[in-house]
């Protein structure tokens, strides 16, 4: 794998493998085409512990992304708080620690056109560590529908609605870019569903923004610089405003990521790369 800079060769993280179940559930996989890792970057530094790796195969329906998340430091510290003090808590408390989850993979199935047919969430319970299905939508013709452990959400449907998840992995956007097809300079209405979880349920909410392509941009990763396009998302939120910076290839390959709610300065950024065809 090319690696973007050399010195994070040596780093690695530990993440979940995913149970047989779940995996039967996915399509027919036909090939491995890309497969990379994104970092947090901070003050142009890599940020220990936050790689998130990610691999994308062509199926017999399309495409699966399959993206781990790195640990999860406050889910951890929450379980911990709860373990210690579980005898103290009020039966609410107790029993909202109980039922949280943390997601450790998203799992994205896509058509042959790349937009998003079905996205899942695998997490595992902070309690006893077991894992569980988090959250499994399919999007259909007239609906997107999501199923989670303590009930579901659904949301009308149209043709521009795509599903995006509340947490920042980058590769989320790629059907947006691909469909929307934005020409240099010019600014294109965009609808979404977004799919947040609040106190262990799930919320479908449809989000309306816009897309504009600010042209070519250098993005520099370490001691490389990479030609890319950059795009500004920016969304209304039930919490606010938020704008979504993405710095992107033609094919619609996200290099870096910075996101409003986050810490200024803060990028989630492709630090390692590896293509063998082209999709």
């Amino acid at each position: 794998m090319k690696q973007l800079p050399a010195i994070l060769s040596a780093l690695l993280f530990s993440v979940f493998v995913i149970a047989d179940h779940l995996v039967a559930q996915t399509p027919e996989r036909l090939e491995k085409i890309a497969e990379g890792e994104y970092w947090r970057w901070e003050g142009g530094h890599p940020i220990k512990d936050t790689a998130q790796s990610w691999t994308i195969r062509r199926t017999k329906d399309g495409f699966e992304i399959e993206n781990k998340l790195p640990p999860d430091k406050a889910a951890a510290l929450m379980a911990a708080f709860g373990n210690a003090f579980s005898s103290k808590m009020t039966p609410e408390l107790k029993d909202e620690i109980e039922n949280s989850t943390t997601t450790t993979e998203i799992q994205i199935e896509l058509d042959h056109a790349m937009a998003v047919q079905r996205l899942q969430l695998i997490g595992r319970k902070l309690s006893d560590a077991r894992q569980v299905e988090v959250a499994n939508c399919a999007v259909k013709e007239n609906e997107i529908s999501c199923k989670g452990r303590t009930g579901g959400a659904r949301l009308k449907n149209s043709a521009q609605s795509l599903l995006v998840y509340s947490y920042a992995f980058p590769l989320l956007f790629t059907p947006m870019l691909r469909q929307s097809k934005v020409a240099q300079g010019q600014t294109v209405a965009v609808k979404l569903g977004m799919l947040v979880e609040v106190k262990n349920k799930l919320e479908l909410t449809e989000v309306a923004g816009q897309l504009r392509s600010e042209g070519k941009d250098q993005l520099t990763i370490g001691q490389s610089t990479f030609e890319t396009e950059k795009f500004i998302l920016t969304l209304e939120t039930k919490s606010g405003a938020r704008q979504v910076t993405l710095w992107a290839s033609k094919q619609g390959m996200i290099f870096g990521l910075e996101d409003s709610r986050d810490v200024p300065g803060a990028r989630i950024l492709l630090t390692q790369f590896k293509k063998s065809a082209d999709f």
